[in-house]
């Protein structure tokens, strides 16, 4: 089963995550050649392989669904992709836990409703649902519209997993004790800001999630 890696990120701000997620990801295994990191923001689309990952610079920002989007909208084949943010980075189990995907599933979620859109997506259920990805795809660069779909995706998070319903939705790894749950630790911050964010651990995936907004708020966080 061949599992590709997804990495949602902005040009704004990508010069700070990449350097902690991509180098996590190798180090627990997952190869070079398996790892998509999909700017968004740019004004045309180009693609750079560097040491056999690639780094898609993509002509929207459609927030946490720019990288599903790319991959459905420009067919980029695998059986299945996972939707990482860049803000994400995980520990040395990441590999072999993402290999748990129950069978025949079209998409499989890190956790229960809330999920942050992380999980693992059947690249011919991506495929089905181009006209769903596509609805929500953004080229309005501006903060204000920016700030809009921030917003949106509070209500409609999950928008490709537990808010779709054609086709149900597992969870990964039941069978791990807090399988359904997160831990905030007690952490350095990741980057150089002035942005108060808090660090959670999902054991189900061994992932840690740099988080900004985590409560819904009048301006949500849209920097680093």
């Amino acid at each position: 089963m061949n599992i590709k890696i997804c990495i949602t990120s902005h040009h704004s701000f990508s010069n700070q995550t990449f350097p902690i997620i991509v180098p996590s990801l190798i180090s627990s295994g997952i190869e070079s050649k398996n790892i998509f990191f999909i700017e968004g923001g740019h004004t045309s689309r180009s693609i750079d392989i560097t040491d056999n990952i690639n780094y898609i610079k993509t002509n929207h920002n459609s927030i946490e669904y720019t990288g599903l989007i790319d991959i459905a909208e420009y067919s980029m084949e695998s059986d299945y992709w996972i939707m990482l943010h860049d803000t994400c980075r995980v520990g040395k189990n990441f590999k072999s836990l993402i290999q748990n995907i129950p069978h025949g599933s079209d998409k499989v979620a890190l956790k229960r409703w809330p999920s942050m859109s992380i999980g693992a997506y059947k690249y011919t259920y991506l495929k089905k649902q181009c006209d769903r990805l596509m609805n929500i795809k953004n080229t309005d660069y501006s903060r204000e519209k920016i700030q809009y779909w921030k917003q949106w995706g509070i209500y409609n998070e999950d928008y490709m997993l537990w808010k779709e319903h054609t086709t149900d939705c597992a969870l990964y790894n039941e069978h791990l004790e807090l399988s359904d749950k997160f831990i905030v630790v007690d952490e350095q911050p990741w980057y150089y800001s002035k942005i108060k964010r808090r660090i959670e651990y999902y054991p189900q995936l061994d992932l840690y999630k740099n988080k900004a907004n985590w409560q819904p708020k009048e301006w949500m966080e849209i920097d680093v």
